[in-house]
């Protein structure tokens, strides 16, 4: 019997501290450059996946985390994490649904925190439908991937076309965001390392497993053999993109 791809793929993810690169620490040395915010901040963030950014936003702060995610199984995963790390209810609520289906009050937000999540509806899209969420002046960071050169590998360049043809320059994200009605506080490139020790180098023992249980359904190789693409790429052409945060202010 033929297995789901995005099954296998799920089961994968949940198999992993985090979903995307990224590193606590440098969801901590972000938020520093986000500035003050008020003593007890009401925060929106979206694409939490299992909650990593969250739970240390919550350490940092003394936050109160609205947390949106589609999957149910990143959202249960972040409430084991919470309920273990000893949040209540006061400082967390989970949401499952659409970035497009949300019933969230308009100015509500001080901040929105959103880690890899934006591309599923586009950069500027994504900041045009969030902003009504946020206070007057109101923060937000997000992090997207992102061009660093205007003249990419060939390699680099067909992948990016399938994965996030969208994909923008530090510089036309700037643009966008401006046009969005932000103003760009600063940015921060995430580094190669919270990549690979973060990611990456979990995930291949869990790619490698997945061959031998799976071994001869195309559906899934095929979907292990894009995972492996994406690692080889990025081995290959990480100074052609990066993750970069860009922390932001609402235009009022």
């Amino acid at each position: 019997m033929k297995a789901d791809p995005f099954r296998v793929f799920l089961d994968m993810q949940l198999g992993l501290k985090r979903n995307a690169p990224g590193s606590d620490r440098a969801t901590a040395h972000v938020l520093s450059l986000a500035g003050a915010l008020p003593d007890e901040p009401e925060v929106l963030a979206m694409g939490c996946g299992q909650g990593c950014d969250v739970l240390t936003l919550l350490r940092k702060t003394d936050a109160r985390i609205s947390a949106v995610d589609i999957m149910k199984p990143f959202i249960k995963r972040l409430e084991e994490k919470a309920e273990a790390e000893g949040v209540t209810g006061e400082r967390l609520l989970t949401i499952c649904a659409d970035f497009e289906a949300l019933d969230l009050p308009n100015h509500y937000f001080d901040l929105i925190w959103s880690e890899g999540a934006i591309y599923s509806i586009g950069f500027e899209e994504g900041l045009e439908d969030w902003k009504k969420y946020l206070k007057p002046g109101g923060l937000a960071v997000i992090s997207d991937a992102t061009w660093l050169t205007t003249a990419p590998s060939k390699d680099a360049q067909t992948f990016w076309a399938k994965e996030y043809p969208d994909m923008g320059t530090q510089e036309e994200n700037i643009a966008r965001a401006e046009r969005a009605g932000f103003d760009c506080l600063t940015t921060y490139r995430l580094p190669d390392e919270d990549w690979w020790s973060e990611y990456y180098q979990p995930l291949v023992p869990l790619i490698e497993e997945a061959r031998r249980r799976h071994a001869g359904d195309i559906g899934v190789e095929n979907m292990l053999d894009a995972q492996e693409t994406e690692i080889r790429l990025f081995e290959q052409c990480s100074g052609e993109y990066a993750y970069l945060f860009y922390v932001l202010r609402r235009r009022d």
